[in-house]
């Protein structure tokens, strides 16, 4: 799912729950629930664009989510348990980026031959927290996430 698939979602657990207790795990485990469903999001079609351009669309949307989210849901909660609550919600793709960034080859799928210890590293990270991804192509794939996310929404008002 997109960043602010991820933070709006994650949000409304900070808005409802309000105990840190729980709405941490929630928005952490959050982000595999909404991963599981099938989506489409920036990192789709990464073989297809350059590195620069992915992550580009990357940071605008982790940074259109936070804010949007913010707006939404800073009246509601408190400041560091709705940014911690974003945080979490995001670190899985997070922890992705170095395998993207220093490592991932259009050309090749894993770590290459000769690989060192850190891109084996990275690599195992990238493979774990995409166990529960579920990718579908565009448009569906935006669509079945816009419909989560509002499903969520609904439910946790």
């Amino acid at each position: 799912m997109m960043a602010t698939a991820h933070t709006l979602v994650a949000g409304a657990i900070a808005a409802k729950v309000g105990n840190p207790s729980l709405a941490l795990p929630l928005a952490l485990t959050s982000h595999f629930i909404l991963d599981s469903i099938p989506h489409w999001d920036f990192g789709t079609s990464w073989r297809k664009r350059t590195k620069f351009a992915t992550g580009a669309f990357a940071i605008v949307d982790t940074v259109i989510g936070i804010s949007l989210t913010w707006f939404m849901f800073a009246p509601k909660v408190t400041p560091l348990l709705l940014a911690s609550c974003l945080m979490l919600s995001v670190i899985p793709d997070w922890m992705e980026a170095p395998w993207y960034i220093f490592f991932a080859d259009p050309k090749h799928k894993g770590p290459k031959k000769n690989a060192g210890l850190f891109e084996k590293v990275f690599y195992g990270v990238y493979k774990c927290t995409n166990k529960a991804h579920t990718k579908a192509p565009f448009p569906w794939g935006l669509i079945s996430q816009i419909a989560t996310v509002t499903f969520f929404l609904l439910v946790l008002q």
